[in-house]
């Protein structure tokens, strides 16, 4: 998809899956890419407690 300047959009995520013994706190780092010059790479963090 390409945004023109001024435009948004909203972005999903899939789910994020942990498998047995993975249980605690975990941060995830999406990166967007961009074709903004000054800033060529966007990171969302994600911060999660996985409980059992």
């Amino acid at each position: 998809m390409v945004l023109k300047p001024g435009q948004s959009t909203t972005l999903e995520s899939s789910v994020f899956m942990m498998h047995e013994g993975m249980e605690g706190p975990h941060d995830f780092r999406v990166h967007i890419p961009s074709n903004d010059p000054d800033a060529a790479d966007k990171t969302v963090t994600v911060l999660s407690n996985w409980v059992r």
